[in-house]
């Protein structure tokens, strides 16, 4: 990353901040032409496939001629996770939805976009959030959590575990393949002499009851509901915990 962290941010905020009209013809691409473009190439064929010449062939381009607009391809990635997460799907709220409804959304809606864009969290390009996209859905995640009334840090903690667990759940969807039946298939005469029951006996009996119940070695929608439920399970353990204490501390 460029280390002119002033520049990127004033990239990252370029429909926000003023400027003067430039003088001569307008430019034939601009910064927004070289984001679109570089989610384009990384969205179809992956962080490897974006180079500064393949987003100038795209572009019609020479990769020179980007230069002028962003000084490295890790700003543009910069760029790029910023105008996603600006781009991000997410339901309107009625305020009708009680608060799990809301944190079920909210996990729902990220895990989603990391399935839409793999590269995002591989890239690390969200790493940074300090663009306008990433602190608006800060601000609006921050807002389904609000009403449970917990202390500022245990808040932000809360959504970061959300966050985080829709990344993770998403990267272990992608990584997993069709070819996985197969491929245990096809290990499993070799292990059966290598890792058998008299040697890994927990293994052995709870890895085959999971698998003949999901009918294949892994289900990542039960992954899912199942670790989400003990995540907002957890929420409202501290929420109510929270509450407690504050009734508590009204009546001393």
């Amino acid at each position: 990353m460029s280390r002119d962290i002033p520049a990127l941010v004033r990239l990252l905020w370029r429909h926000e901040i003023p400027v003067g009209r430039a003088r001569g013809r307008p430019a034939r691409i601009t910064v927004d032409d070289l984001v679109a473009s570089g989610i384009a190439i990384a969205d179809a064929d992956g962080i490897a496939a974006l180079t500064m010449r393949a987003v100038a062939s795209r572009l019609g381009t020479g990769p020179m001629s980007l230069y002028a607009h962003v000084p490295d391809k890790t700003t543009l990635l910069a760029l790029m996770a910023d105008q996603v997460l600006s781009d991000m799907t997410h339901a309107v709220d009625d305020g009708a939805a009680g608060w799990r409804a809301r944190l079920e959304r909210l996990a729902a809606e990220n895990r989603a976009l990391h399935l839409e864009h793999p590269w995002l969290s591989s890239s690390g390009a969200d790493a940074m959030p300090i663009g306008p996209g990433a602190i608006a859905k800060y601000e609006r995640e921050l807002r389904a959590l609000e009403p449970l009334g917990l202390p500022p840090l245990d808040t932000d903690a809360c959504l970061t575990l959300l966050v985080e667990f829709a990344r993770a759940s998403a990267a272990a969807e992608l990584a997993a393949t069709d070819a996985d039946a197969d491929w245990w298939a096809d290990a499993a005469p070799v292990l059966a002499g290598l890792a058998g029951p008299e040697r890994f006996p927990l293994a052995t009996r709870i890895g085959a009851i999971a698998g003949e119940q999901h009918g294949a070695p892994r289900d990542a929608a039960h992954a899912w509901r199942f670790g989400l439920d003990r995540i907002l399970d957890g929420i409202a353990s501290l929420a109510g915990d929270a509450h407690g204490a504050r009734a508590e501390r009204r009546t001393d």
